[in-house]
């Protein structure tokens, strides 16, 4: 209990899915339950201070006045239904406040059409954003300098992060519940709110967000096809390959894309989907060493600890399920 507690604050807009406050709000606190700290504290907010009235006629209340808000941990900012540029996003305050907490450098997610409000307070302006498909082109029109990349379900760029739809507003959270309460609470995270413990895709994808960040379309189908690749047995030759590119072309473009090399991107696809083995099943060292592509158990070991600064041994112990 020893860790601070958490502040969250959310944005709320009428006529706009409830879920879109509701999911991640609730992911936060299922978060800090696991991690065993005290329950956020949890702030919602509205431009006028009124109730909103959501989809289906809930209403929401507001806990607090938004010009009472001066800082918090966390900020989410709510869809706000169909955008529409006849009328105002929001209002002048409402962006002059969200400005001066994006000055904090905090997490801040926007689920669906809520990129609109973040691209409208100039927060998006040479970053990476995504929103719901069928508001893409008023986005781009409304929003140029924002890099929209719509077909993407959740995007990160410097600790702000947007999603295509509302069924991510669970996915979106991940990244940011592993950074403020560490993987192993943003694992269990995910177990609970997912309820199923035999497909780890969207955790161990949460590791590998800030490296999927690019506009190449090429290498970003190519690391797609090794995530979907079970048991990260592929080769640099095998990448190069697969794209029609020479190796030495291909790991030129990969490291300009991702910041990362492949065979270091390669590697730690395989000591993820060693660790979630480590976790989950009883295989041997031995076994999952060679099962993800390293017959020399000595060199998995190593390779392990110095990612990890943790045996394989250490890490079953600690957190094996």
């Amino acid at each position: 209990m020893g860790q601070k507690k958490l502040t969250i604050t959310a944005l709320a807009f009428s006529d706009a899915p409830i879920t879109s406050v509701s999911g991640p709000i609730e992911a936060l606190t299922v978060a800090a339950q696991i991690a065993g700290t005290h329950v956020p504290s949890i702030h919602i907010v509205t431009e006028d201070n009124q109730p909103i009235h959501g989809i289906g006629g809930i209403s929401i209340y507001p806990t607090t006045t938004i010009e009472n808000i001066k800082t918090t941990d966390v900020l989410l900012i709510g869809s706000i239904g169909i955008p529409s540029e006849s009328k105002s996003i929001c209002t002048e305050d409402t962006l002059r406040w969200l400005t001066q907490l994006a000055q904090r450098d905090i997490p801040i997610a926007s689920i669906s059409s809520g990129a609109f409000v973040l691209a409208k307070a100039g927060i998006l302006h040479n970053r990476t954003a995504t929103t719901h498909w069928s508001y893409a082109e008023m986005f781009r029109h409304m929003f140029p300098d924002t890099i929209l990349q719509v077909e993407r379900d959740v995007t990160c760029d410097n600790n702000y992060y947007c999603t295509s739809g509302v069924n991510q507003c669970y996915e979106v959270m991940l990244p940011i519940i592993g950074q403020l309460f560490g993987l192993k609470v943003r694992d269990d995270c995910h177990q609970f709110l997912a309820g199923n413990s035999d497909q780890p895709n969207k955790e161990l994808l949460a590791n590998f967000l800030s490296f999927q960040q690019h506009n190449d379309t090429v290498i970003r189908k190519l690391q797609n096809w090794m995530h979907d690749t079970p048991d990260g047995q592929f080769s640099v030759k095998d990448l190069s390959e697969r794209v029609f590119l020479s190796e030495r072309q291909m790991k030129r473009r990969f490291k300009q894309a991702t910041g990362t090399t492949p065979i270091r991107y390669i590697q730690q696809i395989r000591l993820s989907i060693a660790k979630d083995m480590l976790e989950k099943t009883k295989k041997t060292i031995e076994e999952i060493g060679r099962t993800v592509g390293y017959e020399d158990t000595r060199y998995f070991r190593e390779l392990f600890k110095k990612s990890h600064n943790m045996t394989p041994i250490e890490y079953r112990k600690r957190y094996q399920v």
